[in-house]
């Protein structure tokens, strides 16, 4: 049961959430990713994960506020807002707790990502809720497609940048293809543009994630864009880096793989600009302008 003072908590947080993104409305471009940050802290102590385990799922994800802020820059409409968010919180979860089944194959993933998508499917009130099904069962390629990829890796295989560019675009393909979908189905100005951006920003974040998780990439064995990257910019096979895995960010880092991907970074960047939005929509792009920007910039300070 909810007490008197967790309601009033929650009434305050709905009244920040409304303030800081009128906020963020009004000032425009300059540190919309402080910004989203800052909403994303008020939405997780709004809707806290019930377990320790969705907690760290929760961590883990990326962008979730983003879906928020563009429900409500189009709307205004708060309650309509949090529940896309909500929406899009448990497509994540689920897809997270399916990828790492596929992983580790411990059933427990299974049994909660099931739970995740019943809890989904009773607060749905729009087509959305009979097309779930299908648009998750689109991110079960990927998952065919990365145990492929790591079976490439432990072999040794070296991948040229056609191979990493395409691994970045299909990891990320589960914002335009299962999330957009959320905002397709409540948002009337919604179109696949804004899809597309919401792709490439995707992608951008997946590097900055892998460019983070080099070390633990390499304990599990999984890919890694830096360290696909290191293959071909180097020859450095991935059994070189098992062998020698406590000094495995170093030796990515001096292989020129960070110099690699500064071409795949301007790419997306470039791709963003070329696409027209509504302006309601106009922020996604900002943000491209941003993620991009961090990147490289986090490149140049590592390679030095």
């Amino acid at each position: 049961m909810i007490n008197n003072s967790e309601q009033i908590l929650a009434g305050d947080i709905r009244q920040l959430l409304v303030i800081k993104s009128e906020e963020l409305l009004r000032r425009g471009e300059p540190r919309f990713v402080e910004g989203l940050d800052e909403i994303a802290g008020m939405l997780g102590r709004y809707d806290p994960a019930p377990s320790p385990l969705l907690n760290a799922l929760d961590h883990k994800a990326q962008d979730m506020a983003t879906y928020f802020f563009v429900a409500y820059s189009n709307t205004r409409d708060l309650d309509r807002s949090i529940l896309i968010y909500r929406t899009v919180k448990s497509l994540v979860r689920y897809v997270l707790l399916i990828d790492r089944f596929y992983e580790v194959g411990n059933k427990k993933y299974e049994r909660v990502a099931r739970g995740v998508l019943r809890s989904v499917k009773k607060v749905q009130s729009s087509h959305l809720k009979y097309s779930l099904d299908f648009l998750l069962k689109r991110s079960w390629p990927f998952m065919d497609y990365e145990q492929a990829v790591k079976r490439l890796l432990i072999k040794d295989h070296i991948f040229n940048f056609k191979e990493i560019r395409h691994y970045s675009l299909f990891k990320a393909s589960d914002a335009p293809m299962i999330y957009a979908h959320v905002l397709d189905a409540e948002l009337p100005d919604f179109n696949q543009n804004v899809a597309a951006v919401l792709h490439y920003n995707q992608a951008l974040q997946d590097l900055h994630d892998d460019f983070e998780d080099i070390e633990e990439d390499v304990h599990d064995m999984m890919p890694n864009m830096f360290i696909l990257a290191a293959t071909g910019a180097a020859a450095i096979t991935f059994s070189k880096l098992l062998k020698n895995r406590e000094h495995a960010r170093k030796m990515v880092i001096e292989s020129g793989a960070l110099d690699s991907m500064v071409p795949l970074v301007e790419q997306y960047r470039a791709m963003v600009k070329g696409i027209s939005v509504p302006p309601s929509f106009a922020f996604l792009k900002y943000l491209t302008k941003e993620y991009a920007d961090m990147m490289l910039r986090a490149l140049d300070v590592s390679a030095r």
